[in-house]
């Protein structure tokens, strides 16, 4: 959340929504990790969010610099987003942004059932 956002969480509390775990060869010649992703929620206030930062800045092989531009949008979209894992789904069909999620297990995420794009 920092190095994305500025944000500091250290004030906040952050709840454990998911776990997914990753079994999934990757593109290139580096071997293929096993990961466990923990997905947590955090709930921050609107003044928080208009102090947080609005792009992202990743460092190119090369040296250049690609930005990204941050935008906050309804939970229900985040299915149609090329989001990694691929939780989107999930966060779709919470009926509310405080909703409990029915499982703590999202499915595993395996060279069967993900592509890399």
């Amino acid at each position: 959340m920092h190095e994305e956002l500025d944000l500091d969480t250290t004030q906040a509390e952050p709840e454990l929504l998911w776990v997914v775990d990753q079994r999934v060869s990757r593109p290139g010649s580096t071997p293929p990790p096993r990961k466990l992703h923990l997905i947590y929620r955090l709930h921050i206030s609107e003044e928080t969010r208009a102090r947080l930062a609005t792009e992202e800045h990743d460092e190119l092989e090369d040296g250049s610099h690609e930005v990204g531009i941050i935008e906050w949008v309804d939970h229900r979209k985040a299915g149609d987003l090329p989001i990694f894992p691929p939780i989107g789904p999930a966060v779709a069909s919470l009926e509310t942004p405080h909703a409990t999620a029915s499982s703590v297990a999202l499915p595993a995420v395996t060279d069967e059932n993900y592509t890399w794009v």
